[in-house]
């Protein structure tokens, strides 16, 4: 066995460790890894905000477009009654307005359309329908809401006989 106090491995050779330089080396790159955990958790937010509140904005164009379409057709069927005594089928202006109000009103009953336009002209009930969505992830960002706009045109015809192109 050697005299002095210098570590050996089995053979009897010093290995020479020494954990300085170790410790130097990871002292530069101390933290590098949580600024990448970081970086990556703010983009797989965003993608989240992106899916979910994207989903969200297209089902509201949707719904936009179901009830603007559907309040028209509602509009289209309020008939002038004077006009059916004597064989004349127009729209009863008001009447049509109201039809497609009420229908909205049912149908937006969870009071997210934040605005609706409906226009009558001659037989055709003409209905805008404005939704407005708070978003829940990318409020994160700045983007607080989205609106999605949806359009509806029914017209009065009676009696088809060819097809409309």
């Amino acid at each position: 066995m050697p005299a002095d106090n210098t570590p050996t491995t089995s053979t009897g050779r010093c290995r020479g460790v020494n954990p300085e330089p170790r410790r130097a080396a990871a002292g530069r790159d101390a933290g590098s890894i949580s600024v990448l955990v970081a970086v990556l958790g703010f983009a797989l937010l965003l993608m989240l905000g992106l899916v979910v509140d994207g989903g969200r904005q297209l089902i509201a164009y949707r719904r936009a477009a179901n009830d603007a379409e559907q309040a028209a057709r509602a509009g289209a069927g309020a008939l002038n009654p004077a006009g059916l005594r004597t064989g004349t089928y127009t729209l009863d202006p008001a009447a049509a307005v109201a039809a497609a109000r009420r229908y909205l009103s049912v149908s937006q009953s969870d009071g997210r359309t934040s605005a609706s336009s409906i226009t009558v002209t001659g037989n055709t009930v003409a209905v805008a329908v404005t939704i407005r969505r708070t978003t829940t992830f990318l409020a994160g960002v700045g983007i607080t809401g989205v609106s999605a706009t949806g359009r509806g045109r029914a017209q009065l015809v009676h009696g088809v006989a060819v097809e409309d192109p």
